[in-house]
This record gives structure tokens, C-alpha cells and sequence, in this order.
């Protein structure tokens, strides 16, 4: 009985009383007694990767056309995949101040504008502590997801869920890409998350899309619920651990409930600039922080993950904002030495500007993909001072990351105004003390799953914090 997966929601309602009768816990909510007939079902990287169509307008889901998006926005009713059995459920996606030109709603279609900007819901990156550090950027809780849902009435289970940039520049890109990246992370299947290859802006100005001046009406009608899905996508995100298991070629892994190093092994690619990734830029700090004689801190040092490629995110795009043909990103991923069976890593500062690189790696490529949502605003400040003046973690601490072991093109940014002997309690404040040696820095993905199983009503954490930087900045993110 308690093997079965039931996915009929009237049917499985209908066998509450029955499993109350078999003693089940009476302080279990509806969706927790659900769980003993319809468990959550945990994903592998493998599962999730995608393979786009060399055209891309073949496609339904992942990278999509503007000419497969006006199909169904002009008559959804007749051209809606198979399997969608909701609504299209279009977002258009702004940085800062959204254009003033829509994509047009039309029946079962609903067009909305959000941006980083909005305060009335935590959707693109949050404030959340890990176990070790509290890291900015990271997918926001469960229950920031749901009310995300709740506020445009969607639901993920049924609907087509569009993400699309809404005037075409970096940030509004990565944005969007972050927007996948976060809805996939939480469980959405891959067929109902799809993303417009261009802006919308554009498409509407070469009339390859149907525009207007006015977008749908947020209303909370027809919304679903995480808990609806069944589905843990929760290995997308590389933890700190994860990623020190990699670079290492880690398979018996002791850091608490990390993943050991890839079968296959691991190619890990940085979305950065060139100069961050040698070491010679200065990268801004956790934007929760205020140095003394900068508005902002540095991290501790510079340089880039061990064994790391330096791939930018705009070698995958064009001057539109679009991706590359699919034959042209296989060919920028060999040329930099990826080979069949490889997980690839995505990092960049804050895992913005990564989730561009990344989508095109899983979503289009198929190719096993996680995302290190702590990237270098995490990994390059766990370091130590042999000076004594300002250092984060003790000098025997598992998680320090200035060691040649972990890190190369190691170079510390004393001196530049973001490190020194007057910004010790910024910095100190950044850390908690007694977790220099932390079994494990799984928190946010061990409280992921709870939600995910119905047994936490948030992911809590230390952080819990809104936003957290990086946001649409190409330089920053």
C-alpha cells in the first residue's frame, strides 16, 4: 500500500481517512499523510540534464523561439504542448524599471512583469547559512518559493511556466536564467519550464511576437504549491563540501551528507572575467557587509577554483543576448577540455552570471550539470591571515580555501581597502566563531529537503535574509 505513488490528488484525498484509520500521526498535516502514499522523489544529476534540438524551434521546454511562443500565446487553447494541461504562464523579466511593452495575453495565457526590485516576495537569491558561513545569493527558501506562486497564481504542476528577459542586456539574462535555475532547483519539471532565446522587447519590435502596453493582473487564482510536486531537484546546487570533494577527486567523502567526487570526474568552469580568474581583479565581498574605509569589503584573496576553466558567460551569447547555435557552445566546451561524462560545475561570484553558463551546459547541451551558489563571494573568503591581523578561520581549519590544494592564482587583497586590521569586526562578523569546523556545510539543502517532504514549514537557516547582491551586475554576480 504505502509503495504506491498516487498522483491523483482527489484519490489520494480520499485515502486520509484511511490512513488516519492505520494510525497514522494525528499531528501530520494533509500533504505529510499524502507523503506515506506519494514519497518525494529524489533526482540525480543524470535525470535532469536536457537536450536541446538542434533547432532550437523544435523545442517545447528549455530553450525556446519567439516563433514557438507566439504560436501559443495566439491560439493556446489549439497549440499548447501535449502534456501541459493548465495555463502559459509567461514572466518578463527587468533588472530595474520594466520597458513598458508586453508580450500580449490572450486565453489561458498570463503575462506578468516582475523585477529584482520587488519587495513583496524573496524570488531571486537570499541571505542563507549554510552551516559554516552565512552566503548571499543562494535559491531562496521553500516557503519564499510557494508565496512566489501564490502571488501569481501559478501552478507547477499544470501550467507552462516562460521565462523571458524583458529588454535585452546582461543582467536582465542572468536574471532570467536565475529565475530557471531556482523554479528547476524547486522541483519543477522540465517540461513545464521553458526560456525565450532573445528579449522580448526585441521580438515584439521585429513583430515575432505579439505586444501591447498592458500585462496581466497578479491574482493568486489556480495557484499551486511546491509540496504538489513530489520532485527533489535539490542536487542542482554544489555545496562548499561538495565542491572540495571534486576538486579533490574526494569518493569517500567525510564532510556530513556531501556528495563524493563524480564517477566521471568533474570540469569545473568559471564565469568570471579574466582578471578575476588570474587573480588581478578585486572582487567585492558579501554585500551584507561595510568596511570601515570602503563602502564595500573584498573578499580576503583572489584567484580562481583548482583545475577551474575560465570560461566567461559572454562566449556563450551573442550581441542580442542570445545563445549561441548548439554545434558553436559544444564547441566552446571541448576546445576548453570537457569530455564526455564529466559533471560540470558552475561558478561565478554569486552564481549569476554561472547560471547563463550553466543553462547552457544542462538545458541545451545536456550535459551533467550543478551550480556552486556560493561561488567566489564564499569560496574566496574563507581564508587565513599567517599575520594575525584580520583572518576569518583558524589556521587548521578543514574549510580554508587559500591553499594551493583547493585554490590556484592565490593572491590577497591586504592592502586594497577591504582587508586590514581596521575591518576586523566586519569581517569577523561575517563568520560564526565556533564553526571553524563544521562537520558539514549541507544545512540549506538538508532543510530544502525537509520542506520538500512536507516536515520543515521553512528552510529557516542563519541568513534568512532577503536579496543579498550580485542581482542583475555583470561585474558583481
Amino acid at each position: 500500500m504505502f509503495g504506491l505513488k498516487i498522483r491523483n490528488l482527489g484519490i489520494c484525498l480520499l485515502l486520509i481517512p484511511f490512513l488516519e484509520a492505520c494510525d497514522a500521526p494525528e499531528y501530520l498535516t494533509p500533504y505529510q499523510k499524502l507523503a506515506l502514499v506519494q514519497p518525494v522523489e529524489v533526482f540525480n544529476t543524470s535525470q535532469l540534464l536536457s537536450v536541446s534540438n538542434d533547432d532550437y524551434n523544435g523545442n517545447t521546454y528549455g530553450l525556446i523561439t519567439a516563433s514557438t511562443l507566439e504560436s501559443w500565446r495566439s491560439n493556446w487553447a489549439a497549440n499548447h504542448p501535449s502534456g501541459i494541461s493548465g495555463r502559459l504562464i509567461i514572466f518578463q523579466i527587468n533588472g530595474g524599471a520594466l520597458a513598458g511593452s508586453y508580450i500580449r495575453p490572450e486565453e489561458g495565457v498570463r503575462v506578468y512583469g516582475i523585477t529584482a526590485t520587488s519587495t513583496d516576495y524573496t524570488f531571486f537569491g537570499q541571505t542563507r547559512f549554510n552551516g559554516l558561513v552565512d552566503t548571499e545569493t543562494i535559491v531562496p527558501e521553500g516557503a519564499n518559493i510557494d508565496a512566489f506562486l501564490k502571488r501569481f497564481g501559478v501552478n507547477p504542476t499544470t501550467d507552462l511556466i516562460v521565462l523571458a528577459q524583458d529588454v535585452p542586456t546582461d543582467g536582465n539574462l542572468m536574471l532570467t536564467l536565475r529565475s530557471w535555475y531556482t523554479l528547476y532547483y524547486w522541483g519543477v519539471e522540465k517540461t513545464h519550464l521553458a526560456v525565450l532565446n532573445g528579449a522580448a522587447s526585441t521580438k515584439i519590435t521585429a513583430s515575432q511576437l505579439t505586444g501591447g502596453s498592458i500585462y496581466t493582473i497578479p491574482t493568486s487564482s489556480g495557484a499551486g504549491t511546491l509540496g504538489s510536486l513530489y520532485r527533489d531537484h535539490t542536487i542542482l546546487q554544489a555545496t562548499l563540501a561538495d565542491v572540495f570533494n571534486a576538486v579533490q577527486g574526494i569518493t569517500s567523502p567525510t564532510f556530513t551528507n556531501s556528495t563524493p567526487a563524480p564517477a566521471g570526474g568533474s570540469f569545473i568552469m568559471d564565469a568570471r572575467s579574466s582578471t578575476e580568474y588570474d587573480g588581478t581583479g578585486s572582487t567585492v565581498g558579501p554585500s551584507n557587509l561595510t568596511c570601515a574605509d570602503t563602502p564595500s569589503c573584498y573578499t580576503p584573496f583572489e584567484g580562481h577554483v583548482k583545475g577551474a576553466k575560465n570560461l566567461p558567460f559572454a562566449n556563450f551569447i551573442n550581441a542580442n543576448k542570445e545563445f549561441l547555435p548548439k554545434t558553436d557552445l559544444a564547441n566552446l566546451l571541448s576546445s576548453n577540455g570537457y569530455t564526455s561524462g564529466q559533471t560540470i560545475i558552475a561558478y561565478c561570484r554569486t552564481n549569476v552570471r554561472s547560471s547563463i553558463t550553466g543553462f547552457a551546459t544542462l538545458a541545451i547541451l545536456g550535459y551533467p550539470t550543478r551550480f556552486y551558489d556560493g561561488s567566489w563571494v564564499e569560496w574566496g573568503s574563507l581564508a587565513y591571515d599567517t599575520g594575525a591581523t584580520w583572518s576569518n578561520l583558524s589556521a587548521v581549519s578543514p574549510w580554508r580555501t587559500d591553499r594551493g590544494t583547493v585554490s590556484e592564482s592565490i593572491t590577497y587583497n591586504v592592502g586594497k581597502g577591504g582587508i586590514d586590521a581596521s575591518n576586523i569586526s566586519s569581517l569577523g562578523g561575517y563568520f560564526t566563531p565556533d564553526r571553524n569546523f563544521a562537520k558539514g556545510t549541507n544545512d540549506i539543502i538538508d532543510q530544502d529537503k525537509k520542506y520538500l517532504s512536507g516536515s520543515a514549514s521553512s528552510g529557516g537557516g542563519g541568513g534568512g535574509g532577503g536579496g543579498g547582491g550580485g542581482g542583475g551586475n555583470p561585474c558583481g554576480g
